[in-house]
């Protein structure tokens, strides 16, 4: 759960506190010397002879990293024993790593995996209230440091200025400035419009037409948008070319959001509704999109499977992708359980933010304390994961994505939770990666320059230690980064996290 009102008013005044006053590029004075760390660090990958040079003297790439096993995401399979060549931001070759050609930069592969650099395609970078060093100083740099090189942001825009104060055109300028390499942080891939609740007087085409001559590249759609609402604006965003994407709105089945050309749909329990008897008069009385305790009870006990197939087979036909977002429900299965509340990564998090979520599973916990309430949850949280490894073997589309912000999801590191919660489903460690790659490039037609380690493409990549086709876990011993060709070593990384940890800490203080 992003901050309430109160919660935002003290981040916005811890953060102001400690923060010279330069727009966007705002840092707290507090940590300085962490950015002054990783601003002069001495090029990690350079090597102790000096740059190689061809016999002319001119180097044939800017870098080369070598010697690597490529992880092919698409493929799900290794190519072993090989360099990669980087010039001017993209990969130009991937040869054998003794045909390594002459570089400015070289890096020691030692041996690692490369692969490419991993997509939050459910992320939340701002909201109403959130100074912007909130994201810049903290949400990005946790994000990078984690091998996250590119979001898909769900709530990129202000219905109202009171909304701000970060609205759609800070965002489109951070956008810029990392696609520019002038801001470190992973590529802004798709910014969505506010979520859309209800129709303003301008009607849908008026809505759409404001909402894409602004530069939106997705509509939010929401769980209370009424079913004349949704369909109005499903038209009027296929006439303008516009996506639209995000919750079902309570009042319209899953499948009729499909047919009418919703391109991803967000969140398990959307599905969950449909795939059992009660699904349609619980759409017709619900005004919330958390079920009870009994409502809960009834979906997994009644789950009927050839309803379920039929829900997704149109998921499949239509090419509706799916962004489960399991690590929402996860928190609502353990809010009582203390492990699970004091997770060592609590510390990168703001006090008031960390209170906020801490509130949040209290009341999940109030809401249903018996052992039958808690079972409930947890009952509910593991047929989410059934539901996606059906889709899964129903051929429809996966994404990862985790809802970053909200309670217990933590910016950056939930991405490899949720990479392990797809292979809890049932994914291999292959699929899931390209959940998270491949298939995300796919999806926003990027896959020229995305999801591969292949000539041609974007120099976002991600070097690890271990081989994550083995294990996913393996994603999380992360020994470099790169976005668009710079290399950030482990040092780097590690100036990244204790950035985010020292701004968290400082906002924590009175």
């Amino acid at each position: 759960m992003l901050p309430n009102r109160g919660q935002q008013g003290r981040l916005a005044a811890a953060a102001e506190a400690g923060v010279p006053g330069r727009g966007g590029r705002l840092l707290l004075l507090a940590l300085l010397p962490a950015l002054v760390l990783s601003a002069c660090a001495t090029p990690p990958s350079a090597p102790a002879g000096g740059a190689a040079a061809t016999a002319a003297g001119t180097p044939a790439a800017d870098l080369v990293i070598a010697p690597v096993h490529v992880v092919d995401t698409r493929a799900g399979r290794l190519l072993p024993d090989r360099a990669v060549v980087i010039r001017e931001g993209r990969i130009a070759a991937v040869v054998a790593a003794g045909d390594a050609p002459a570089a400015r930069q070289r890096h020691d592969g030692a041996q690692g995996y490369l692969m490419p650099g991993l997509w939050d395609m459910h992320a939340h970078l701002r909201a109403p209230g959130l100074p912007p060093p909130v994201t810049t100083e903290w949400m990005l740099p946790l994000l990078l440091a984690h091998g996250v090189t590119g979001v898909r942001d769900m709530n990129s825009a202000c219905a109202t200025p009171q909304q701000g104060p970060v609205c759609l055109p800070q965002m489109q300028a951070w956008q810029a400035q990392v696609a520019r390499g002038e801001r470190l942080g992973p590529r802004l891939l798709a910014l969505s419009s506010w979520p859309l609740r209800s129709l303003p007087e301008q009607g849908a085409a008026g809505l759409v037409a404001q909402l894409g001559d602004a530069g939106v590249d997705l509509l939010k759609v929401y769980h209370d948008l009424d079913a004349a609402s949704f369909h109005a604006l499903a038209g009027a965003a296929r006439a303008r070319g516009l996506d639209f994407a995000g919750h079902v709105p309570l009042a319209i089945p899953v499948t009729a959001a499909a047919k009418a050309g919703m391109r991803s749909i967000e969140h398990a329990r959307d599905l969950l509704y449909d795939c059992h008897p009660g699904g349609a008069a619980f759409r017709a009385r619900a005004t919330d999109p958390r079920p009870s305790v009994a409502q809960m009870r009834a979906m997994v006990d009644t789950h009927d499977p050839a309803r379920c197939a039929r829900v997704l087979h149109t998921l499949a036909a239509t090419d509706t992708w799916y962004v489960p977002t399991h690590l929402t429900r996860r928190m609502e299965a353990y809010a009582n359980d203390a492990d699970f509340r004091n997770d060592p990564r609590n510390r990168y998090v703001p006090a008031p933010l960390l209170a906020g979520w801490q509130r949040d599973a209290d009341g999940v916990v109030a809401a249903a304390p018996t052992a039958a309430g808690r079972q409930a949850f947890r009952d509910f949280y593991e047929a989410g994961l059934a539901i996606t490894a059906a889709a899964h073997a129903a051929g429809v589309g996966l994404l990862v994505g985790t809802d970053g912000g909200d309670s217990y999801v933590y910016p950056g590191s939930a991405v490899h939770d949720e990479l392990a919660e797809l292979v809890r489903a049932g994914l291999t460690p292959a699929e899931a990666l390209r959940a998270a790659t491949w298939n995300s490039a796919v999806f926003l037609g990027r896959q020229a320059e995305h999801g591969l380690v292949a000539p041609g493409q974007r120099a976002d990549l991600l070097l690890l230690a271990a081989n994550p086709l083995e294990d996913i876990a393996h994603t999380r011993q992360i020994q470099a980064v790169l976005l668009g060709g710079e290399l950030l070593d482990r040092a780097r990384l590690d100036a990244l996290l204790a950035q985010a940890e020292g701004f968290a800490a400082a906002l924590g203080q009175p």
